[in-house]
């Protein structure tokens, strides 16, 4: 197969999963076109925008209701060969039978043509060949997907490895063998799908991160992840890229001693700098300043240079990741915006024009059935989706007007965004 050839084709797919209660469905495809090649790509959403229903056809598990998909040009429902080389991890373990992991691993590899006798050497580099000895039916939820990533990661000489949250929920004692092992596959030419609800999972891994919502590829923006809260057009002409925050961590050393308030006023008037706030905590404790620049490099390098001057202890300089809140508010900004582009009459397979800023690339949107959002609010600038932070105080000194109006400037959350749902338990990544 040629290193260019695309190696996942979806074409109009619909489907269904049987991931709620009684085997009904929990979310589905609604008429999904995708093409994908070789790299790490991550389908970001939760398990009622379609992903576990993503998931079952991609790993040939599920047959679609309507479409074509394709694994090197193979439907992988009906071709085994095609299976064999396709290394899944599962919303819920499916370990073959067997009275022992060892038993369950040695009929696993059975099955894909490989020796027995690499059981130990396929789950070492992941640190679970102890659980080889123990009963297959002691296993937890978590140990017994760390054994079924073991498998998937083994799989000779991989198409593709349809991995669903591989950093949660998942008993290895590192996620770095994990990462490492994907990066290489993914060089030697795989094609690596995450489908995941973290955004920290799939900015620090995915070479593209496409939004799956309600059922459709919604957008699709470059691994680094920095556009993924922005609104269509969000960043200024001349802004070169999108604003980022940088979460500034003070310590509080005494009352009388400088600290955020003082770090605040040095960086007032620095040109890398172009709002924030800070919220003042306890004498000997820690105070969190909260910034927004154009470049994170030139505004970590101000905060240093501020730091230094004013005698501030800094703990950590942090640029948080969105949250699943503020994807899905910037995705429904995207949506109501290819909406007003399409002519009147027009059909909505033509949504799938290029959306602002994002990167050329072989992705579509097949259907657009979703409500526009209320009027045109920008996604809410807030980090987490835990409870909203206190205020706080505007990071300005004494007589800089113009440094706190810019902080009013920023724009408002978005009223009525979607819903932030997110899949179960997580353990980071």
């Amino acid at each position: 197969m040629s290193p260019d050839a695309p190696v996942v084709v979806l074409e109009g797919v619909r489907a269904r999963d049987g991931a709620g209660e009684k085997g009904r469905p929990r979310g589905g495809l609604s008429g999904l076109s995708l093409v994908l090649g070789p790299g790490v790509h991550a389908v970001l959403g939760a398990p009622e925008d379609g992903t576990l229903a993503l998931a079952e056809v991609l790993a040939g598990r599920a047959a679609p209701l309507a479409g074509r998909v394709l694994v090197a040009g193979r439907d992988p429902r009906r071709s085994a060969a095609t299976r064999a080389q396709i290394g899944v991890l599962a919303a819920t373990p499916e370990l073959p039978d067997g009275a022992s992991v060892a038993s369950c691993v040695s009929v696993a590899l059975r099955a894909r043509g490989a020796p027995a006798i690499g059981a130990a050497a396929l789950l070492e580099p992941l640190g679970v060949a102890p659980l080889l000895a123990r009963r297959a039916a002691s296993l937890s939820f978590s140990e017994a997907r760390a054994v079924e990533l073991s498998l998937a990661l083994g799989v000779p000489r991989p198409l593709l490895l349809c991995l669903v949250e591989p950093f949660a929920d998942v008993a290895v004692p590192s996620p770095e063998p994990v990462r490492e092992r994907l990066r290489a596959l993914a060089a030697a030419g795989a094609c690596v799908v995450l489908v995941t609800s973290s955004t920290v999972d799939a900015i620090s891994l995915a070479d593209r991160i496409h939004v799956l919502d309600r059922g459709v590829i919604a957008r699709t923006e470059p691994g680094a992840g920095e556009r993924l809260a922005a609104a269509p057009g969000a960043a200024p002409p001349d802004a070169g890229r999108p604003e980022v925050e940088i979460h500034v961590l003070v310590h509080e050393r005494a009352p009388d001693a400088p600290g955020a308030r003082a770090l605040a006023a040095a960086l007032a008037c620095a040109p890398a700098v172009r709002a924030g706030a800070w919220e003042q905590g306890p004498a000997e404790a820690s105070s969190t300043l909260r910034i927004r620049a154009a470049d994170r490099d030139a505004a970590a390098l101000a905060i240093l240079d501020a730091a230094a001057r004013e005698d501030v202890t800094l703990i950590a300089i942090s640029s948080p990741p969105p949250s699943m809140h503020d994807v899905r508010a910037a995705t429904a900004l995207h949506l109501a915006a290819v909406r007003s582009r399409r002519p009147f009459g027009a059909p909505a397979i033509e949504g799938a024009a290029p959306l602002p800023g994002a990167p050329q690339g072989p992705f579509a949107v097949a259907a657009f059935d979703a409500p526009a959002p209320p009027g045109p609010a920008a996604p809410p600038s807030r980090p987490s989706d835990g409870p909203p932070t206190p205020a706080g105080e505007p990071l300005s000194a004494p007589g800089d007007a113009a440094f706190g109006g810019r902080i009013g400037a920023n724009p408002p959350g978005a009223d009525g965004s979607p819903r932030a749902t997110e899949t179960g338990r997580h353990d980071g990544g």
